[in-house]
């Protein structure tokens, strides 16, 4: 399919009329990756915003005694990496594909120039940082507030919300993810999120299917163990 019409597909995009996609898509630069490959390291320039046509993304960081902490997983019509270029300053994590990958890349000349054309694009860009900045906010007061089993109950039901297909054995977490990477996401050790997921497991609230993706059976129940006042 050509640049434009997958454009069109990008909730970044997707209320540009034809002309406009055209003018977007001249400026639009694809670029393949493998599996584990480093899209931008922490403390680099900060020199283009890039969305995710196929692929996943974990955007991530290196913790002062080691441990990598995972920040986010992003999947297909996700964008990443515009905080470096909206500030001006050095990136502020690593982003690390997770599979096959294609991206769309903007430079900062481009991307300035295409929101001034386009306000709604702005409009839409800031939306998506607040519910960035709130999902963080979120999970730093769980972090305080529930214990390693309410923390994975939380993000796991995050998870189905953000990357789940419904199934008829339950909602399917479409990202492939050790044991290591939840515990990266949480907060605990790869030992302790084993621990809860085969609790979790026992309880009949999530199942792993044949490729050991997560299916999460029983939200309600996870969602009692995530409960905490802000």
């Amino acid at each position: 399919m050509a640049i434009k019409g997958l454009l069109g597909q990008i909730p970044l995009f997707e209320d540009l009329s034809d002309a406009e996609l055209d003018i977007v898509a001249q400026r639009v630069r694809q670029r393949q990756y493998r599996e584990g490959a480093t899209i931008f390291h922490k403390n680099d320039p900060g020199v283009a915003l890039y969305v995710i046509l196929k692929g996943k993304i974990k955007i991530h960081n290196e913790t002062p005694d080691g441990p990598d902490c995972i920040i986010a997983f992003l999947a297909d019509g996700d964008f990443f990496g515009e905080l470096a270029i909206l500030d001006g300053e050095e990136r502020s994590a690593d982003a690390t594909t997770m599979a096959e990958t294609v991206l769309l890349m903007l430079t900062r000349e481009d991307l300035d120039d295409i929101l001034k054309r386009y306000p709604a694009i702005s409009l839409r860009l800031l939306t998506t940082l607040a519910g960035r900045l709130r999902r963080t906010t979120e999970a730093y007061l769980a972090a305080a507030a529930l214990d390693v089993n309410g923390r994975l109950a939380l993000q796991l039901i995050r998870l189905s919300e953000q990357h789940g297909v419904v199934t008829p054995q339950g909602i399917r977490i479409e990202l492939r993810l050790t044991q290591t990477d939840l515990g990266a996401f949480v907060g605990a050790s790869r030992e302790s999120v084993n621990k809860v997921l085969g609790y979790f497991r026992r309880q009949g609230w999530v199942q792993l299917d044949e490729r050991n993706r997560i299916l999460v059976r029983d939200s309600a129940a996870l969602g009692r163990l995530a409960e905490f006042t802000p």
